[in-house]
């Protein structure tokens, strides 16, 4: 049986409406559904542990999406510019979140980061330009671009942070 679906498999299938990933798969990899512009939604099952950079960036339609348990990582760019993206479950397995993962995820208005994170890479929520909730209470350094710069200025609320150091 198919265990993962290799890089750029199905890059820029602009028709590309939904996806359901059979049960078995492992590994979503780099690329897999990059440009997939009319993509609205997409069932993950629980046995992927593994999702690579860009998989699902530039996915314009897609709204919501489910992030299984096992995953570690929210990779760099992994939704970068799916600015129809309303909401999105990060499971307490994630520990670090990449560089530009939600970069331009202009619907995006609030995000609920697990406390088990301790990564967030440079620019993740940039140009995020209706993100007006982030609610996080673990520890994290980090700087202010992360967040597009709008932490505690232009009204971006940030609930239950225990200690955000700007580095």
């Amino acid at each position: 049986s198919v265990t993962s679906i290799g890089d750029y498999a199905f890059q820029s299938c602009s028709k590309l409406e939904s996806i359901h990933i059979p049960n078995g798969l492992t590994t979503i990899s780099k690329g897999t559904f990059d440009g997939c512009g009319s993509l609205t939604s997409i069932t993950i099952p629980d046995s992927v542990t593994d999702i690579g950079e860009n998989a699902f960036s530039h996915c314009y339609a897609l709204e919501t999406v489910n992030i299984p348990d096992g995953i570690t990582a929210i990779k760099a760019s992994t939704f970068w510019n799916c600015n129809s993206l309303k909401s999105i479950a990060i499971p307490d397995s994630v520990t670090s979140i990449g560089y530009h993962a939600f970069y331009e995820c202009d619907s995006l208005t609030s995000i609920t980061i697990p406390d088990n994170v301790t990564s967030i890479g440079d620019s993740a929520f940039q140009s995020c330009d209706n993100l007006t909730s982030i609610t996080y209470r673990g520890v994290v350094y980090t700087n202010k671009n992360k967040f597009n710069n709008k932490i505690k200025e232009d009204g971006v609320f940030v609930e239950g942070i225990n200690k955000l150091a700007w580095i």
